[in-house]
């Protein structure tokens, strides 16, 4: 209120010393600087309450300009820390984002290991299972009469016979091949000559079909 009391009382100084200078250009040039003072200042006091209205209005304007410069200002501070809450917020979310994604990947290779492991685990087992059965069945064919393994063996599959074969004594298997029929000993010793894994030959194409008596 003090300083506003002062600028007015400024601003009316100069109002004063403005329209003392303009009498001064404006009054008759023979009239002494006194009458010319008086007559100034006869004006100015005629004229005071409209200059004085003029300045409250001039003032009234730049309170209501800064009012608004004010609040202006005020909501630009309250959206810039909305802002800033928000980027601090959204900043919290990504980490905890993040933190998420880091804890599942460790998760997910975590578990592929110990699936890998369990897999190998069981290949391990299935492999010690096959080889004990197989231990097993040498083991019974190589007890059995070779006029007795002969036929059997004859009947499986060229690959399981040859597996089975792989297994016994060179002596063993020398019998039963031969009580076998010659082309199936035959095919059977060239496979065990090439080794495991042993495969069965492909099959022989179909015999073509007769042609009947027309055709002829």
């Amino acid at each position: 209120m003090v300083q506003a009391f002062l600028s007015k009382n400024k601003e009316m100084r100069m109002v004063r010393f403005y329209v003392w200078a303009l009498c001064a250009l404006l009054l008759h040039a023979k009239e002494t600087p006194s009458e010319q003072f008086l007559q100034c200042n006869a004006i100015f006091e005629s004229r005071k309450a409209e200059i004085d209205a003029q300045l409250q209005r001039l003032q009234e304007r730049a309170l209501t300009l800064q009012s608004l410069q004010n609040q202006t200002q005020s909501l630009l501070d309250q959206r810039s820390a909305k802002v800033v809450e928000r980027e601090k917020a959204l900043g919290v979310k990504l980490k905890e984002l993040e933190d998420k994604q880091a804890h599942f990947k460790q998760a997910q290779e975590e578990s592929e290991k110990k699936l890998k492991a369990l897999i190998a685990k069981n290949e391990e087992l299935l492999k010690e299972i096959k080889t004990a059965s197989q231990s097993k069945l040498s083991s019974t064919y190589a007890k059995m009469k070779d006029s007795k393994a002969a036929p059997i063996l004859q009947d499986l599959r060229p690959s399981q016979a040859a597996q089975i074969l792989s297994t016994l004594e060179a002596k063993d298997m020398g019998k039963i091949l031969a009580k076998m029929d010659p082309a199936k000993a035959a095919m059977l010793t060239e496979m065990l000559q090439k080794g495991p894994p042993f495969k069965d030959p492909p099959k022989p194409p179909p015999p073509p079909p007769k042609k009947s008596e027309d055709e002829e």
